[in-house]
This record gives structure tokens, C-alpha cells and sequence, in this order.
């Protein structure tokens, strides 16, 4: 995928305006209240810059797994080790982290005007690329501390080489792809089984002469990732005497994911979740914490039989892709302070129409794409994504890093014009239509009925 001199310097006016968008944003509404991981992220990255190393999370004597460690390490490069624990000095040591985020924020903007373009043409990346700059949801993350911004950068970085090597078979960008995947993996561990599908989708799309090259790049760029996740593992293993290949938390997340509450199972929360947070918080030992999270999941699942999936699968996706966002939950907990509440109502009203409208064009787009896996891609990625939300946990943070695919797939469908018509004649609207119904009739109440995460 070539750029040249011309289309550099547009990506890179598009990207200094993103980050002058977000620099205002983040300057307009400074201070914004952390909340939950994003004390984790910076209290660790605290303890590294002091040479403690990967300390924090529920016991600062005991949690040295308990989140994957890239995006800490990165905000420990921004910490003063000598930083007094005053809130001045606190809150000017968040202000440089923030900056940071702004800056990915930025470059997310570019990756995905690069990855509409790769997929596609310099049409779609372009509007892509506009709609990403502006896109609330974005904006918001590039003034939070939690990691989506970081993990989209790194997936969605990893993406268009992906789809250059489907095009041209290339090994170095094969190689390439695999490191960012590992770092992505050291991020969030979601990052693999998308680089796994990634390479499916490389044999897939081969042609037969060239399904052996195909599948030598897979395992290439697989080989890679976990090369790169590889030491850390092997510290892991030295520090907690058992194999955790990059965080502890998973198993939280399923247990806690996997707690139904009766009678209405439904319901986002309530006191079963509760009970299980507090046994798992009363356990020091992180070792312990794992082992109790992993037995107390397989025992609800086993309880939950056999409308278990069934169950699961309707709750999660409807929180995984409910109206809701970072951006309303911080409104709701206070974070930015007082707000007055025609702000707050037109956040909300704006915030809820630029998700449907992505999702809806996404949704569209993908059914629309035909030709070269172009339509097989999306969908093994977000397929991949789902079902491990769909077993675990879900909340609309999640989707954040995947939301620039649909961007990309809604500006395809925004470049077909009147020809989407035409795309989707036939039994081809079949499936985007029961998608859609879904999301209407199921995710959308669903953020009415018990609103947004708490």
C-alpha cells in the first residue's frame, strides 16, 4: 500500500486536526474524575517509574499480574518517581498522561483513514478518517486514562498490513503485523485470537497456488505475537509460580460476567454480583484469586445449563452494544463535575444518534462488500470479539477498539450512494436487517430499561 507525498501530507493535516479536537476537548473539560482502571493504570505506572515494578490493583503487596502491562509501562515513561502524593502534583501528573492519549487519539484517526484505504480506496478512507476525528465516543477516550485508545491503536495499526498481505503475500509485513499483535496481546489479550482469525483469513482468501505461503505467514506472524508476549509470560510464571500467559483478570471477567441474577437475569447487576466481588477482594493472595474466580465461573456456568448461552448471549450483546458510553457513564458517575443538564441531555442524544448511525452504516456496509474477503474479514474479527465477550463480560468500553472497523464499513456504504440499493437486492438483506432488529429491539430498550453501566 503506497502513499505518496501528496496523501501523506493530507493524512497528517487530518491527524493535527483530530489532535487539536481532542487537545480542546481535553483542555475544556480538565479536571475529568478517574474512575475505576484508570486509577490502576496510573498508580502502576506510578509504582514502575519508582522501580517497584508491576505492582497495584487489588493489593499492592500481592497483584503483580492483575492487568496486562503495556499500557502501564507506557504511562510510567510520563511519571516522576519522586512525585509527592499531593493532589496538585497528582493531578499535574495526569494532565501528562492525558496528553499521551491525546496523541493516540490522534493517530487512531490516521490508522483509520489508513485501514479504509487498505480495505478499500482513498474515497473510503478519507470519509472514514473524517468521521473517526469527529466521532464523540473518540474524543471522549482521548482524555480517559483506560487503555482502548492504546489497544485500537495497535489493532487497528496491525489491520491494513493485514490486508496488504492478503494483497501482495509480503513476509516483512507479515513480521511486522505479528509484533504489533503482540504488543496489542500485552495491552489487551483479545489481540490474539484476532491475529488467529487474521491468519484464517489469509488461507481463506488464497489462491490455491499460494495457500502454503498463506498459512507459512500465519503461523509467522502468530509465532511473532507470542514471541513477543513471551517474556512477560515467563515472568509471570517467576513471580506467581504458575502459568499466567498475561494477566489474571480474565478469569475475574468471566466470573463476574457469568453471575446471573435471579429471578430477572437480565439485569446488568445486583446483589450475586456483589457476593462475588467480595469474596474474590477478600483474597490476598493473586494466585488464590485466580484459582477461586476460575472454579466459581465453571460452577455458574454448570448452574446456568442449559439456557445458559442462550441467556448469555442476549444479555452481553446487549450490553456490549448498547447506546451506552464512556462518555455518559463518567456524565452519570460526576466526573466532570456539574454539568448542566441541557449538556448533559444533548451529550446523551448526540452521543446515542452517532453510535446507531456508525453501527447502522457499518452493518450495511459489511453485507454490502463483496469480493477478496472484504466482507469475511469484518465478521471474523467482530465474530471473534463476541463470542469472548459473549462468555466472559461485556460493557460498551469494549467495543471501543472495533468501532473503527464499522467506521470504515459505514463510510463504504456512505461511498456506494444509491448503489448499496443495488448491493443489498436479493436475499442480501436478510441478515444486516436481523442484525439491526436486534439492535432495535433488543440493545436499545435495553439501555432504556436499566440504563448504563453503573
Amino acid at each position: 500500500m503506497r502513499v505518496g507525498w501528496r496523501r501523506l501530507a493530507l493524512l497528517a493535516a487530518l491527524v493535527v486536526l483530530a489532535g487539536g479536537v481532542r487537545w480542546v476537548a481535553m483542555r475544556a473539560t480538565d479536571p475529568v474524575r478517574l474512575i475505576g482502571d484508570e486509577n490502576y493504570y496510573g498508580m502502576t505506572a506510578l509504582q514502575i517509574a519508582r522501580g517497584r515494578g508491576h505492582i497495584g490493583g487489588v493489593s499492592s503487596q500481592a497483584s503483580r499480574a492483575w492487568r496486562p502491562p503495556a499500557h502501564s509501562y507506557l504511562l510510567s515513561l510520563l511519571a516522576d518517581p519522586d512525585l509527592p502524593l499531593t493532589e496538585p502534583s497528582l493531578r499535574g501528573y495526569v494532565r501528562r498522561l492525558l496528553l499521551l492519549q491525546v496523541g493516540f487519539g490522534a493517530g487512531l484517526v490516521g490508522l483509520t483513514a489508513l485501514l479504509g484505504r487498505a480495505l478499500f480506496d482513498d474515497r473510503v478512507g478519507w470519509i472514514a478518517g473524517a468521521i473517526a476525528a469527529l466521532y464523540p465516543a473518540f474524543i471522549a477516550h482521548s482524555h480517559y486514562l483506560w487503555s482502548e485508545t492504546l489497544f485500537a491503536v495497535l489493532v487497528i495499526g496491525a489491520l491494513p498490513g493485514v490486508v496488504e498481505v492478503e494483497r501482495r503475500r509480503s513476509w516483512l509485513i507479515a513480521s511486522v503485523a505479528g509484533v504489533a499483535f503482540g504488543i496489542a496481546t500485552l495491552t489487551r489479550e483479545t489481540a490474539l485470537p484476532v491475529a488467529a482469525v487474521a491468519a484464517i483469513w489469509w488461507v481463506w482468501t488464497a489462491e490455491p497456488a499460494q495457500r502454503r505461503r498463506a498459512r507459512l505467514q500465519g503461523a509467522l506472524m502468530l509465532a511473532l505475537a507470542i514471541l513477543v508476549v513471551m517474556p512477560w509470560t515467563v515472568r509471570n510464571y517467576l513471580v506467581l509460580d504458575r502459568f499466567v500467559p498475561v494477566s489474571t483478570v480474565g478469569w475475574f471477567a468471566a466470573g463476574e460476567g457469568n453471575t446471573l441474577e435471579h429471578p430477572n437475569w437480565l439485569q446488568p447487576r445486583g446483589p450475586a454480583q456483589r457476593a462475588f466481588h467480595s469474596a474474590y477482594y477478600e483474597i490476598v493472595d493473586e494466585g488464590e484469586r485466580l484459582d477461586f474466580a476460575r472454579r466459581y465461573t465453571l460452577e455458574r456456568i454448570a448452574a446456568e445449563q442449559p439456557t445458559w448461552i442462550l441467556k448469555k448471549t442476549v444479555r452481553n450483546l446487549a450490553q456490549l452494544w448498547s447506546p451506552d458510553s464512556v462518555l455518559l457513564y463518567k456524565l452519570r458517575r460526576g466526573a466532570y463535575g456539574e454539568v448542566p443538564a441541557w449538556i448533559e441531555r444533548t451529550a446523551t442524544l448526540v452521543s446515542v444518534l452517532t453510535y446507531a448511525a456508525v453501527l447502522t452504516g457499518g452493518v450495511l456496509g459489511i453485507a454490502a462488500a463483496r469480493g477478496t474477503g472484504r466482507q469475511l474479514l469484518p465478521c471474523l474479527i467482530l465474530g471473534v470479539v463476541v463470542a469472548l465477550h459473549v462468555f466472559a463480560n461485556a460493557t460498551a468500553r469494549f467495543r471501543v477498539p472495533w468501532m473503527p472497523l464499522l467506521i470504515v464499513y459505514a463510510s463504504y456504504a456512505v461511498a456506494r450512494g444509491h448503489n448499496l440499493r443495488r448491493d443489498l437486492a436479493g436475499r442480501r438483506w436478510i441478515a444486516p436487517a436481523g442484525v439491526l432488529l436486534f439492535f432495535f429491539a433488543v440493545c436499545f430498550p435495553y439501555f432504556v430499561v436499566f440504563g448504563g453501566r453503573q
